[in-house]
């Protein structure tokens, strides 16, 4: 094997390894702040600090009924295309949202590129917890 294709394995496996784990002191983290995660959602990368992002292979539109109901009296941020679900008041601008929990939910085609999974995972979400 030349070293050209022992670096692109290199590279190749950390995105995976790194792609695919959501650490216990993350999960407790999430789970504490009274969010779930999406189930059969990939974890794809992230932390407190910038977010954690997921991938499904649901339906933007399955994924944002399941957030709607289980976070139900959470508001909803929806102007220039983004859905995000966020803790706080009605009617907040987004620098407001930006210092709430939240979820967004969108259509993400290029989640396959960035992080190597399926195509078929297309529906991300994001949580912030700041």
């Amino acid at each position: 094997m030349n070293k050209l294709m022992v670096l692109a394995l290199c590279l190749l496996t950390d995105v995976y390894a790194n792609a695919a784990v959501l650490r216990d002191t993350d999960r407790k983290v999430i789970e504490s702040a009274g969010i779930q995660v999406y189930p059969q959602a990939q974890f794809v990368n992230g932390s407190q600090a910038v977010g954690y992002r997921f991938a499904s292979t649901q339906s933007q539109a399955a994924v944002r009924e399941w957030y709607r109901q289980r976070l139900s009296k959470w508001s909803l941020y929806q102007q220039f295309g983004g859905w995000i679900l966020y803790d706080g008041e009605p009617g907040l601008s987004m620098g407001g949202v930006m210092s709430t929990r939240q979820v967004m939910v969108k259509k993400n085609g290029l989640l396959h590129e960035w992080y190597g999974i399926d195509k078929d995972r297309s529906t991300e979400i994001v949580i912030m917890i700041p």
